[in-house]
């Protein structure tokens, strides 16, 4: 028993910290940036961890590590403690490292920093390729398995019987696994968008996911989908319009705005003179809340970084170089995750028209047996078991919302824009009331 227990304690210890270096690793970039914007507006390296120990929108995780950081340095020297400092990311501990020794030389910090953005700019763009060719791979299996559940059913069906449970828990499995490791492996978490919205979500999720799992029971499921299909559709739809575009257009924006000041500084012209000029509609609002002091809360976590650091600048800190630097990563990574989501459109389709392809598969499967005669029919069901394309339904209804959650989750980064749930469900169940016909 104690052996068991030091077991699951040693497991549960290589977790966290697989966690812990995953998590570094992802904020790596804000923490820098954070880092860059206030070094580079006079802050020593002390005061600029302490602007980011009280960042914690932008980096979770490594703002807990720089309040420690903060700690340590009233014990020790920060150039001590940044060097002495081990984390479970192998490369977050050399960059500590890396910037302490700097620290203690007196020299150079800035520019290392500088330095490792401009590797970060480039760094961005291949973590997000690597990620949307990993989802890919996964994708086109969990796709593959869950097409091949309805002929599964259908070969077991004629075989004797194949429990529908089964099929069930292996399409649920497969969506399960494509979710833990997209969301283990996805870069730069940039959409945040209000907690009421991602609450309500979640419970529409699992109340409508719950009525569709009842059907498996038998409980009138053309009914139960429709239901659920028009509900998670309409909700979806009205997060994605109001919200979910609206945090990726402000991912150009926020390189827009960090550019035309850069601009406009190397121009000449005062901040504040041409934050008011703003014309541009896709970034003005942005602009003029800075200028006017007024409260605004973007739903991109890059654009909300922008903004405080355009309000760094107007207080004379920062200059058009550094804000030229910013802007050419925050093209990066609005290049990078609009790229991705343009490449993840082929597994919306996919997960809307899983459900519908398994009433598909197993009707063309099933009309042999159907479309024979009725002496010979009755003959052939002595021999085997010829199953119905009835008990599939609850089945494919489940299969595409669970595909559909699980995709939108990874393409918008938020399980919130949940339409493609219910467009799979209602396809679903236009599929069956044709195939019905016929089968």
């Amino acid at each position: 028993m104690a052996g068991l227990a030091a077991t699951v304690i040693g497991l549960y210890g290589r977790l966290q910290e697989s966690e812990k270096s995953s998590s570094a690793e992802k904020e790596q970039t804000f923490f820098l940036v954070i880092l860059y914007v206030f070094l580079k507006s006079g802050k020593t390296m002390l005061q600029s961890l302490r602007e980011a120990a009280s960042r914690r929108r932008y980096i979770k995780h490594l703002s807990e590590v720089s309040s420690f950081l903060v700690r340590e340095s009233e014990r020790r020297t920060l150039a001590d403690g940044l060097k002495q400092y081990v984390h479970p990311s192998r490369e977050f501990t050399l960059l500590l490292g890396s910037l302490g020794e700097d620290l203690e030389s007196g020299f150079g910090v800035v520019e290392k920093v500088e330095k490792l953005i401009e590797q970060a700019i480039s760094r961005e763009s291949d973590r997000w390729k690597r990620y949307v060719d990993s989802v890919e791979t996964l994708g086109e299996v969990v796709v593959s398995v869950i097409l091949l559940i309805p002929l599964i059913y259908v070969v077991g069906g004629l075989l004797g019987g194949f429990p529908l449970i089964y099929s069930v828990v292996i399409a649920i499995a497969a969506a399960a696994v494509l979710y833990v490791v997209s969301s283990a492996s996805e870069p730069l978490h940039l959409v945040d968008l209000p907690r009421s919205i991602t609450f309500i979500s979640t419970a529409v999720i699992f109340v409508f996911g719950g009525v569709l799992a009842t059907s498996l029971l038998g409980f009138m499921p053309v009914l139960l989908g429709v239901v659920a299909g028009v509900a998670t559709l309409v909700w979806g739809l009205f997060v994605h319009f109001m919200y979910v575009r609206r945090a990726v257009a402000e991912g150009e924006a926020s390189f827009l705005l960090l550019d035309g000041v850069a601009a406009r500084l190397r121009a000449g012209y005062p901040l504040g003179r041409s934050l008011e000029a703003v014309a541009d509609p896709r970034y003005k609002r942005y602009a003029m809340a800075i200028a006017h002091g007024l409260e605004i809360n973007p739903y991109n976590r890059f654009m909300a970084l922008a903004m405080e650091t355009v309000k760094i600048a107007r207080l004379g800190g920062l200059g058009a170089e550094a804000l030229s630097l910013l802007a050419r990563l925050a093209l990066s990574i609005y290049l990078s995750f609009t790229g991705a989501r343009a490449r993840m459109k082929l597994y919306t389709a996919l997960a809307i028209a899983s459900g519908a392809a398994i009433i598909a598969v197993s009707a063309i499967t099933l009309a042999p047996f159907t479309g024979l005669p009725q002496d010979v029919a009755t003959e052939v069901q002595r021999l085997i078991a010829v199953p119905s394309i009835e008990p599939v339904l609850p089945l494919a209804m489940l299969v595409s919302y669970v595909l559909g959650v699980v995709v939108g989750r990874i393409e918008d980064q938020t399980i919130a824009a949940c339409w493609r749930a219910g467009a799979g469900v209602l396809a679903t169940l236009l599929v069956y009331s044709i195939a019905s016909a016929f089968v």
